[in-house]
């Protein structure tokens, strides 16, 4: 390190895993976080201290589609003492990438001069060098070769860059002449700091570089190497997590305690090859009971749903906790198993939120903010929905947490008749919690909310408690964050209400600058 003076210890650092598809901090302007159709926590730094409480310092970076160790500072001297410390090369640095290229020699040394050009980093060959990377062959099967790369130096996209000079291009950088692949294999492997040392574990197919040839398994171990870093960043071990999402289409899988919940998005279910690609991935994932439901024609009824499953028996009904609170699941009442898993940050905010409130929890489903509510301390909730059987799926949640089935109501109502009720007996909430379907029937008819959307929000607002907030959430693809925000602000005209963002959901959702499924905001009453 620089001098004795100003040597680092372990608590100065943090380390963490980078996933793939995130940058390493946030480039958005000041102006860009402050607009609701930004998600400020746009970088792999602002989700950490977000999620962990903490305030990093970026000394280190890797590409957005880089996996691996990647390490921030925790104060602002010990940024300045790692900063100077990379600078002068004394933070080593390992690395390693597949390639379907061959080479002439198992180890060489490549140096170049790299300059941005443009939105571009370009190698060149003339000019003095300004880049230098250790090369080292480790093996090959496959059809495949893993390397390992050593940068002396620090430039952007130099071991991509000088990888592709040799002739040897990353397997899936197509930026850099690497054939296709649903992953860029590249992988930050091993830090080195003075005497403090982090490794980080490669993705599944640069051990076993079979998977490559599989492109659906490899898509989803993309999605499930994600989440596994996702989980190691958090420092927890979830429970519940959504492990792969619409970017493994047609495949979607979540984790509900010891249950693996997969849905297939389409309209017949796997073929052979693909029933292959999904019995080997369960097998390398250790997923002893999981069950497959056929989700493309919507509109069928849930009674004639089409259903694989483990060999192991799949209980009906099973509990699984969220954030230290537990919620039953099912796989024998409808489509979803119990709880919508994006909505978790929300859930956490509406818990931290609630204490001597009255809340009022509309189209609750099985009641998951209620539960969330009534931990937090909630004087007193109200869940509605006109679903018996999904009011006793709430009843039994809360029994579930030890929370009382007298002191809080169960309505077995429409939402909108319930607003109509409440509005005329003057009744007010501290916090509405409204998270409405995009389409529904009920006796009262039928509810779309394109059609319905500003009847709503105003109904919302009439039994709003000055200082109250709403949060409002809404799961309708057609409607982008900007999009919900610009038709709240509108709706709310010149209503004493103020808009802000709500929690940035979990990444094991979409990731930020992703399209989102589902949207929210706080809707909050000026006091009187």
């Amino acid at each position: 390190m620089p001098s004795q003076k100003r040597s680092l210890k372990k608590e100065d650092l943090f380390f963490a895993d980078k996933p793939a598809g995130c940058t390493t901090h946030t480039s958005l302007s000041e102006s860009e976080r402050a607009n609701p159709g930004f998600d400020p926590n746009d970088g792999f730094k602002e989700m950490l201290e977000a999620r962990l409480g903490l305030k990093l310092y970026t000394v280190h970076r890797l590409d957005r589609e880089t996996t691996g160790a990647i390490l921030f500072a925790r104060t602002a001297d010990a940024a300045e003492v790692l900063r100077e410390a990379f600078a002068s090369r004394t933070v080593h640095k390992k690395y390693l990438f597949l390639t379907d290229r061959k080479f002439s020699s198992r180890e060489f040394i490549r140096e170049s001069r790299i300059e941005r050009e443009g939105s571009e980093f370009v190698s060149h060959q003339d000019g003095a060098p300004n880049s230098k990377t250790q090369f080292r062959l480790i093996e090959e099967s496959h059809a495949l070769s893993l390397w390992e790369a050593r940068p002396e130096t620090g430039k952007s996209h130099q071991i991509r860059l000088h990888a592709e000079d040799a002739g040897i291009p990353i397997l899936g950088d197509r930026d850099h002449g690497g054939s296709p692949f649903s992953a860029l294999c590249l992988h930050s492997a091993e830090l080195v700091a003075g005497d403090i040392r982090h490794e980080s574990s490669p993705p599944r197919w640069f051990t076993d570089r079979s998977l490559v040839h599989d492109r659906n398994l490899s898509l989803w171990l993309k999605s499930i190497d994600r989440r596994e870093r996702l989980v190691r960043s958090w420092k927890e071990t979830p429970e519940t997590l959504r492990w792969i999402h619409s970017e493994g289409d047609p495949l979607r899988a979540e984790q509900l305690g010891d249950v693996y919940s997969l849905s297939w998005f389409d309209d017949e279910l796997p073929n052979t090859h693909e029933l292959a690609s999904l019995q080997r991935l369960t097998e390398e994932l250790g997923w002893k009971k999981w069950y497959l439901q056929l989700r493309g024609n919507r509109g069928r009824s849930p009674n004639e749903e089409k259903t694989l499953s483990a060999e192991a028996d799949i209980p009906p009904r099973w509990t699984a906790e969220e954030s230290g609170l537990r919620f039953e699941f099912r796989t024998d009442t409808g489509l979803s198993p119990g709880l919508f898993l994006d909505q978790r940050q929300n859930r956490k905010w509406v818990r931290a939120h609630s204490r001597g409130a009255r809340v009022l929890n509309l189209f609750c489903y099985t009641a998951g903010f209620s539960v969330a509510a009534a931990s937090g301390g909630a004087e007193k909730v109200v869940s509605v929905d006109v679903s018996k059987p999904f009011l006793d799926w709430s009843r039994t949640n809360f029994v579930l947490n030890a929370l009382s089935t007298d002191q809080h109501e169960f309505r077995f109502i429409d939402s909108r008749e319930y607003l109509a009720w409440a509005k005329k007996k003057e009744l007010k909430f501290d916090l509405i919690i409204c998270d409405p379907p995009s389409f529904g029937r009920s006796k009262s008819g039928v509810f779309k909310i394109e059609k319905d959307f500003d009847q709503l929000i105003a109904m919302l607002t009439d039994v709003t408690a000055p200082g109250g907030t709403i949060l409002f959430s809404l799961n309708f693809e057609v409607w982008t964050e900007q999009d919900l925000y610009t038709r709240i602000e509108k709706s709310l005209a010149k209503k004493p209400f103020s808009i802000r963002r709500a929690p940035s959901p979990d990444w094991d959702f979409e990731l930020p600058r992703e399209p989102r499924n589902m949207k929210s905001f706080l809707i909050s009453s000026k006091k009187m």
